[in-house]
């Protein structure tokens, strides 16, 4: 299964003999750069991320072997006609980055699955009162300048290859270690996207709670609630939902 890789790792001390017995500790290596710091070390071939290098031929080679790169991700998941257009919307949501960076020293891509968590919370409530959560996959696009990936120079973009829209400090927040958060507030500030997720995961919630309802009802000896829900989609408690298993009339509840 794809996962958010840590690029922050642990070292050992190493020790080496001295003359006379004796030991001297070794200098420890260089420590990984702090979360949030908005910065990355960018490593050619490094194995925790997909890299992809300028091979000193025109910018179109470069672009058809990152779009090549980032249509072989996407088909983990999606058939190959969606993975191509999901490639096209994320080299869209990595356009301005390349564009700065090409040409530069030590230029190059790396590309890596993060995971996301998504939160809704009220209008000014801040990240600690979020009502609702749920974590998605994204691919990390890391634009690479002089050695390093800036949070400036990231974008992060969901299996769809649309841009999530972190703000520059979520962004920094999460580039060490793969892990983002974004906080969608609610109000007319929510974006469309975002507020067809949130309808979606309170529509999901609310056939839960349906079936549990009418369950409950069923344990009691009311099987009417359970045979309406399968069937017709009608909620215990009022509403209606798409049928849970459309055809089920056919079978007897007893």
């Amino acid at each position: 299964m794809l996962a958010p890789v840590d690029i922050v790792g642990t070292s050992s001390t190493a020790f080496a003999p001295a003359a006379g017995g004796g030991s001297v500790v070794a200098p420890p290596p260089a420590a990984a750069p702090a979360s949030g710091s908005g910065l990355r070390q960018a490593v050619p071939h490094d194995s925790q991320f997909l890299t992809v290098e300028p091979d000193g031929r025109d910018d179109i080679t470069f672009q058809d072997r990152l779009r090549h790169a980032l249509r072989t991700v996407f088909e983990a998941v999606q058939k190959p006609d969606e993975a191509a257009e999901a490639a096209e919307r994320a080299l869209q949501a990595a356009a301005e980055a390349l564009d700065n960076a090409a040409g530069s020293e030590g230029f190059l891509v790396q590309i890596r699955i993060v995971g996301v968590d998504v939160a809704f919370s009220d209008q000014g409530a801040g990240d600690e009162a979020a009502y609702a959560s749920y974590r998605r996959l994204g691919v990390e696009i890391g634009v690479a300048r002089d050695g390093s990936v800036r949070a400036e120079d990231t974008s992060v973009v969901g299996l769809d290859g649309r841009s999530f829209g972190l703000t520059a400090e979520q962004t920094r927040t999460g580039l060490s270690t793969g892990h983002y958060r974004l906080v969608e507030t609610g109000g007319s500030s929510l974006s469309t996207a975002a507020r067809e997720r949130l309808e979606a995961a309170q529509t999901g919630l609310a056939r839960v709670k349906a079936t549990q309802d009418a369950l409950r009802a069923f344990r009691s000896g009311d099987s009417d609630p359970l045979k309406k829900l399968l069937v017709d989609g009608d909620s215990p408690a009022g509403g209606k939902f798409g049928a849970v298993f459309p055809g089920i009339g056919a079978l007897a509840i007893n």
